[in-house]
């Protein structure tokens, strides 16, 4: 018998599969079929896909429910957020390792055996992750972002601690005995519930770092991050942060103590939320001037030119074509 792309990449562990990818889903659309093709179409048979389906009516239940695969499981989810729906995932998963999928974004190829043959080799890791990348609405990729990438298989832990996150929780590979230990996911936080647990999980061990994109994360206007209120989205980065200090220097945080903070006022220009136009303009203004500084003007001029036609309104994305078409090169 051949040997599957999975051995020897974990130990054997009766009744469990290697891996269980949990998938929170609300009305995803046309992105779930890419989304779940990307995932199954993994060199990794010993998996799971544990969508939970948190009151889609947009017929994506049926879709996932019509498809032939026995590695793909539905279940209702508790229709209280994202970080119900997580907690909900990591009750019913099977797998020692866990990885989250938005039903909107994607995996690369070869990214679970990547991240799965790391914690193979290092079992006092408690995790590891990868930079993410970004896609417009289409599919077509965005520019990256400007990350400092440590070498290859550093524990970033250290980093994470001190509030520098590299990238997305959808780009690592989690134990799960140790989310348990650290208290999954907290239903405090309606959004950045993702930087909150990277901040506990940095907390409980050592987190490798592989230099290969690890998520495709798509950009488009239904996505909570543009949809919540700007106010909200801002509250929540901020507050998963403070709390991060203050277990450092206290050892707990208010929500450890059973003191959540209370939400903040609305307001007329709180209420409304980021665009994702305006967010794929800003990152093609960065490029532009990535090229700029190489000494690429055209590349300049098409990267401010498709800055400008994604949000006509970005004033810096019309100015910076006028600098790097104008400005002397040195």
């Amino acid at each position: 018998m051949s040997e599957s792309p999975s051995a020897g990449l974990l130990p054997a562990r009766a009744g469990a599969v290697d891996l269980s990818v949990i998938m929170p889903m609300r009305n995803p659309g046309v992105y779930l079929k890419p989304a779940i093709d990307s995932i199954l179409a993994q060199a990794c048979p010993d998996m799971e896909l544990l969508i939970l389906d948190d009151g889609s009516t947009d017929g994506s239940r049926e879709y996932v429910e019509a498809l032939q695969d026995p590695r793909v499981r539905v279940v209702d989810g508790p229709r209280r957020g994202i970080a119900a729906c997580m907690n909900l995932g990591l009750e019913l998963c099977r797998g020692e390792i866990v990885m989250r999928c938005d039903s909107d974004d994607g995996y690369p190829p070869g990214r679970i055996e990547a991240q799965l043959r790391f914690l193979g080799q290092h079992p006092d890791f408690v995790a590891v992750c990868g930079p993410f990348g970004m896609t417009a609405p289409n599919g077509d990729a965005l520019p990256p972002l400007r990350v400092v990438h440590p070498p290859e298989g550093t524990d970033v832990a250290p980093d994470i601690l001190s509030n520098l996150l590299r990238t997305h929780l959808c780009a690592f590979a989690f134990r799960k005995a140790v989310a348990a230990r650290i208290g999954n996911f907290r239903e405090f936080f309606q959004t950045a519930e993702d930087i909150d647990f990277q901040l506990r999980l940095a907390a409980a061990g050592p987190i490798g770092y592989l230099s290969a994109v690890a998520y495709n994360y798509r950009l488009h206007d239904a996505s909570i991050t543009h949809t919540q209120a700007s106010v909200l989205r801002r509250f929540f980065e901020q507050t998963a942060y403070a709390m991060s200090r203050e277990r450092l220097s206290r050892g707990t945080d208010a929500l450890m103590r059973g003191e959540a903070p209370p939400l903040p006022a609305a307001t007329a220009d709180g209420e409304r939320a980021d665009r994702s136009s305006r967010q794929i303009s800003q990152l093609l203004v960065g490029e532009a001037w990535a090229c700029f500084r190489a000494r690429d003007r055209s590349g300049a001029r098409r990267a401010a030119w498709k800055a400008a036609m994604a949000s006509p309104g970005h004033m810096e994305a019309w100015r910076s074509l006028l600098l790097v078409s104008a400005k002397p090169i040195k």
